[in-house]
């Protein structure tokens, strides 16, 4: 008997959640059909922004709500759920649980499960309340994707009924040429490379690695993939530190592959995380990470290559940045290996269905 399941999200840009998301659809079992409904946003728009949505497209659906809460969009998720005769809801973050335990109150045989990819949110005494509040009820399931986040979900009077680790496509992400990719980016083959993801926000803490780079040897260079709200600030700062040559701004990055396979180690100096899909795409293409010691981080680090340092810290990642390229880096199977064996995205695809049948 075929299963449908909605993923709900608040939209579909290029990101960590978003990619899981889509992930979801693209390893679901034959006897899951899963689509993926964005609150915001239509489907025009999102494909010519970001067209690896293109060949998803029959799953997608768009319910453009405008800025704020409104109940008009409750009623469009609630009709979709009945015309897709959807039996499971699989929302991500606040907003999305939001909507869809309004949308889907009153339905019977409807199994939801909200997942929380961060928890830095629940500091704030009203966002708390509330999702305390919506996650009441027989019919829905907590899962944090880390067991950090879990532990700080129980700090905040919230228990967390799984931890199912975030997956990636570890079959795609390995190991391979530096120089090629490095051509193909268009970024110099004699430097030491440094590279660094996500969407531009001051939670990632670019302007930390930014600072550290103005410390460290012309050798040194970094590449950030990655678009967002704060690239005219940081490159203002790149170029007030003096780093206009030394820092590559890749733009959103239609090939993350080339990107891992460029670079010499991976920089996530995060001022908050939840578990992010680059630290362990990285991972899994072989290369070494420092991070910061936030979010689920810690949990999915490689102990054989990676070092964990205080966030905004930019003297304290100078050093731990030079430590670790002042001698030769070569990819290392121990890391891959291990990424390999604890996150894989058909694991992950497989214990959430798991989820949604009992």
């Amino acid at each position: 008997m075929t299963t449908t399941t909605l993923q709900v999200v608040q939209h579909l840009s290029p990101g960590g959640i978003e990619r899981l998301v889509l992930n979801l659809v693209r390893f679901a079992s034959p006897d899951n059909q899963v689509y993926v409904v964005a609150l915001e946003g239509n489907k025009d728009q999102a494909i010519e922004q970001w067209p690896e949505l293109a060949p998803l497209a029959e799953r997608l659906y768009f319910l453009n709500k405008p800025h704020g809460r409104d109940i008009k969009t409750i009623f469009k998720l609630r009709r979709l759920i009945r015309t897709l005769q959807a039996k499971v809801i699989h929302s991500h973050h606040l907003g999305p649980l939001l909507y869809s335990r309004a949308a889907s109150l009153g339905l019977k045989g409807i199994t939801h499960i909200q997942t929380e990819h961060d928890s830095w949110h629940l500091e704030d005494p009203k966002q708390r309340l509330l999702t305390r509040s919506l996650l009441a009820g027989s019919n829905i399931q907590l899962v944090a994707d880390a067991p950090r986040i879990a532990d700080h979900l129980e700090s905040q009077g919230i228990s967390a009924d799984h931890v199912i680790i975030n997956g990636i496509d570890t079959h795609h992400y390995v190991p391979g040429q530096a120089n090629q990719a490095r051509h193909h980016l268009q970024v110099p083959t004699d430097k030491l490379i440094i590279g660094c993801a996500g969407r531009l926000v001051r939670e990632k803490g670019i302007d930390t690695l930014l600072e550290a780079l103005a410390a460290l040897p012309e050798v040194y260079h970094v590449v950030v993939a990655g678009h967002g709200p704060e690239r005219i600030q940081l490159e203002h700062l790149s170029q007030q530190l003096g780093l206009s040559e030394r820092v590559h701004w890749l733009g959103r990055c239609d090939n993350m592959l080339n990107f891992y396979h460029a670079i010499d180690l991976f920089c996530m100096p995060s001022r908050q995380e939840g578990l992010p899909l680059a630290l362990l795409e990285a991972q899994a293409c072989g290369k070494p990470v420092i991070a910061s010691d936030v979010g689920g981080i810690p949990d999915l680090i490689c102990p054989h290559s990676g070092h964990l340092i205080p966030a905004e810290h930019p003297t304290v990642l100078a050093k731990a940045l030079h430590d670790r390229l002042r001698t030769p880096i070569h990819d290392c199977h121990q890391t891959t290996q291990y990424i390999r064996r604890l996150a894989d995205v058909r694991e992950m695809t497989a214990s959430y269905e798991s989820l949604a049948n009992r």
